[in-house]
Order: C-alpha cells, then sequence, then structure tokens
C-alpha cells in the first residue's frame, strides 16, 4: 500500500507536542508491515539550524488566493522513511511553529492552505501516487477539501485519478483551525464548501470540514473516540462526528520502546533495570534526589510530574492537593511549562518545602527519562486526555500511574492492578487516590512490587497500533484485509 503521512511536526525534525512522536513511529512502524510510505512536513527555522543532511528534490510552483508562490522540495531519511519537507521562507522561517508566547501567527490560515497545496504538488514532483493520504490535525485539515475540488471535480488533476482515499486523525480536539468567515478567499475554494463544510459559528473551522470529507477520522483512543462525541468533549463538533460515528475509530498511540526503556535508557546515569531486578531503580531514584537536593529517606515515595501546565492538565486539582500530598511525607519532582501563573505556584511551592518539591520549568528530554525512571508515582489528573504517553511510559519504568479515568488514561489503566485511579475531577477524589497509592507503597510492599511487575509487562508497542490503522486504510479502500 502506498501511503502519504502529512503532519505538521515530526520528530526528531521539530516537536510542540505528542504529535510529533506519532509522526515518527507511526510511519516507521509502517514501513515494517511492508508499506511504502513517505511523510512530509514544513521545514521551519529550527529545521533550518539543525544542518541537516538534505537533498533538494524540486521546484515547486503553488497557485495561492494571491498568485503564485515558489516552494523548494527538500528530502531527509528519518530511520526508515523518506521525509520531505516544505521550505518557503516567507512562511516557515520562523522562531516558532505555530506562533510565538502572546499568541498564534495572525496569517496561519495562509501558512497551512500553502502547505497543504504544496503537499499535493510533491507527490506529483516525486511521482507518488497515495492510495491513502493521512492528514493529522488541524494545520492539515484543509487538505481533503483542495484534494477533492481544485485537484478532482474542478480541475481533475490527471495525476490524482483516481483520488486517493483521506484519513485525518484527531490528536486534540480542542485545536480545530478556527478562522473568521473574512478570510475566505484564501481558500480558493467554491464557497458552497464554506456553507457545506466549513461555516461553524460564523466562522471557518477546518476540522469541521475535514470530518465531512475525509473517508475515515481516527483519534488517539478508543474511549476519547466516544468521548469527542458529548456535550463535554466534543468542543462543539459532537453532533457532527455523532453523524459520522460509522467512520470514527479510536486507535490507541504506541510507544517506541527503543526510546522508553529501563532496560537500555541512555540517560539515566549509565544505571538501568528490569522487571525481574527493580535495584537499579532505587540507584536512579537516589541520583535524582540528591539532583534535586531531597533527602533520601526509607518509606518515602518520589512522585514524578511530566507535562503541560496548563488547565487540561489537571493542574488546578495539583495546585489544591499538593500540601495534603506533601503532608502525607512524601516527595514531589515536576517538570513543565506552560501558565505563567502555575509557574508561580510551583516556584511558591519548592521555596516552601524544599527538602520535598522539585521543579524543573522548561523542557528536558533527559531529565523526563530520569523521573520516569527514578519516580515511584506519576501524576497525571488530567481534565480530558485524548491518549496520553507518559502514562504509558511510566508503566514500562514500573513507575505506578495515578490518573483521572478520561481519553487514553481508561484505556490504560486499572485501579489496583497498574496504578490507581478516580473519576469525578475534584480535589477531594484525586487526593483520595494519592492517598490509596502511598498507603499502598509504605503498607503493602508485596502488592505495590506485584503491580511494578504487571505494569512492566504491558505491550503498548507501534506494531499493533500500525496494525489498526491498516485495518482502517483497508475498510476505505474497500478491501476486507
Amino acid at each position: 500500500m502506498k501511503i502519504l503521512f502529512v503532519s505538521p511536526e515530526i520528530t526528531p525534525f521539530a516537536k510542540t507536542g505528542g504529535l510529533a512522536d506519532v509522526a515518527h513511529a507511526l510511519p516507521e512502524a509502517l514501513k515494517a508491515l511492508g508499506n511504502d510510505i513517505c511523510a512530509v512536513m514544513p521545514k521551519y527555522l529550527s529545521i533550518a539550524e539543525q544542518n541537516l543532511a538534505m537533498e533538494p528534490v524540486a521546484s515547486l510552483t503553488v497557485q495561492m488566493h494571491n498568485g503564485l508562490q515558489g516552494a523548494t522540495l527538500l528530502r531527509a531519511q528519518n530511520g526508515s522513511v523518506p521525509t520531505y519537507f516544505i521550505e518557503n521562507d516567507a512562511y516557515f522561517n520562523r522562531e516558532g511553529l505555530y506562533g510565538l508566547g502572546d499568541g498564534d501567527y495572525p496569517d496561519n490560515l495562509e501558512r497551512f492552505v500553502f502547505f497543504c497545496k504544496a503537499t499535493l504538488e510533491c507527490c506529483k514532483a516525486i511521482d507518488f501516487l497515495p492510495d491513502v493520504i493521512h492528514c493529522n490535525d488541524w494545520q492539515t485539515a484543509v487538505l481533503p477539501a483542495i484534494l477533492k475540488s481544485t485537484y478532482g471535480a474542478y480541475r481533475r488533476d490527471p495525476f490524482f485519478q483516481p483520488l486517493p482515499k483521506l484519513v485525518y486523525t484527531i490528536h486534540n480536539i480542542s485545536y480545530q483551525g478556527r478562522f473568521p468567515e473574512d478570510h475566505w478567499p484564501i481558500l480558493s475554494l467554491p464557497r458552497s464548501y464554506y456553507r457545506n463544510d466549513f461555516e461553524f459559528y460564523g466562522q471557518i473551522n477546518l476540522t469541521k470540514s475535514t470530518i465531512h470529507l475525509s473517508d475515515a477520522v481516527t483519534t488517539v483512543s478508543e474511549t476519547y473516540a466516544r468521548e469527542i462525541q458529548t456535550t463535554d468533549f466534543g468542543f462543539g463538533l459532537q453532533d457532527i462526528l455523532q453523524r459520522q460515528k460509522d467512520n470514527l475509530f479510536g486507535i490507541l498511540n504506541g510507544v517506541d520502546y527503543q526510546e522508553w526503556n529501563p532496560e537500555t535508557d541512555p540517560h539515566t546515569y549509565g544505571i538501568h533495570y528490569s522487571a525481574d531486578n527493580h535495584s537499579g531503580k532505587y540507584q536512579i531514584k537516589d541520583r535524582l534526589q540528591r539532583e534535586y537536593g531531597l533527602p533520601n529517606r526509607d518509606n518515602v515515595p518520589l512522585i514524578g510530574m511530566i507535562t503541560r501546565l496548563v488547565e487540561q492538565k489537571g493542574i488546578d486539582l495539583i495546585t489544591e492537593c499538593a500540601e495534603q500530598i506533601l503532608k502525607l511525607d512524601t516527595q514531589m519532582i515536576v517538570l513543565g511549562s506552560g501558565d505563567p501563573s502555575y509557574h508561580n505556584f510551583f516556584e511558591w511551592l519548592r521555596r516552601s518545602y524544599p527538602d520535598q518539591v522539585g521543579i524543573y520549568i522548561g523542557y528536558n528530554n533527559q531529565l523526563a527519562h530520569k523521573i520516569e525512571a527514578g519516580a515511584d508515582m506519576f501524576l497525571m489528573p488530567s481534565l480530558f486526555e485524548p491518549c496520553g504517553l507518559n502514562q504509558i511510559y511510566s508503566l514500562k519504568y514500573g513507575t505506578l500511574p495515578i490518573v483521572r479515568l478520561t481519553g487514553g488514561l481508561a484505556d490504560t489503566i486499572q485501579d489496583g492492578a497498574n496504578g490507581f485511579t478516580f473519576y469525578d475531577f475534584k480535589p477531594s477524589f484525586f487526593f483520595d487516590s494519592v492517598r490509596r497509592a502511598v498507603d499502598t507503597y509504605r503498607d503493602q510492599p508485596e502488592m505495590w512490587k506485584q503491580m511494578m511487575i504487571t505494569a512492566m509487562g504491558q505491550d503498548y508497542s507501534w506494531e499493533k497500533s500500525a496494525e489498526k490503522y491498516l485495518t482502517v486504510y483497508n475498510k476505505v479502500l474497500g478491501k476486507s484485509g
């Protein structure tokens, strides 16, 4: 099968979140299953600064609303998957991917309309007619409308005959690509598309359009696929998703165990451990505590948290309960960044409890690995969580997650088996789950050990997820296999 994987970010080239990890690992897994796959993304300034070995492939010309725009197509290898980069300095040679700290770039619609059009021209330039084009998140969401209109019904480009089938993955439905109606000319589409597919309370909504126009829509866990069909989690698109439910599929993200594995992790002080021998975990814990000035005391659990410090991640529950949790005689290390008010809170917490709290405001991949390996428990009390990856990493490291039952957290964590859970988004329920975890750690060491062994033995490798994506691809292609 020939697959074009389109993403605004791909690890290791550019990353703002879990999408980039998926966009690296899923194509690798699909390639390993025998498919002909390549990936496409913009060439941002941050990629240019990496001085990667790239070969120029072609010069592209893209018809935009304001005239012809040029692009250079470059190619690099990402593992086994060829990755193509759309280079246009006016659109992508900027400090941020989608904006800076004070907001999104005002021309984001134009930037990513250009990217989608250039992606289709890329297919022609490399003579690659895909069976399936797999788009990811709102930055790619206009591609189905462009393909079906400009290259299909309107112009009937002979290269795109038959038209590829279209699969779209929602990684987080709260990010939909909404723009003012007066931006409509930028899309260069017939007005009927606005009325039928894009209009959303007087705005353009790119995600709404691709739900209508894609052959299948996937999201990153089975529970999240159900949740987004409800008022609480659909962010206004629940009715449209309900109408498309027969073509909506939840597929849990996998994990790259070459990157996240306590037996081989290169970031954990040169110390490793396995499900059969946990001694290395406690050595890593000791080193991590010393690194953050926390005393190593017997029977004191170390609680880790690696997260964006935003409301979605349940940080309000943590700010409400943090002092109660520390009064259980625990320690906490927090890695993340986001809302400055949350930064201020954790800075205050560290000053108030210097022997119990360590924090790192920002992103640090090495520290993330150390926390996953050295912590005893991992906090993830999200308000909503499409999939979540850190709870799955935590399982492999025997770091028992404490999670709210939502999205992928509900699909991966079972209370008392491989972690601790709660449902109601209330401080009392959250604190009770932490208290139960601490009590089990202290008072039932054999049960804790068995839960660690259970967690470390679970398999969330990408191969299983890739096979499910292939099932979706075959369905839209009308194949049974």
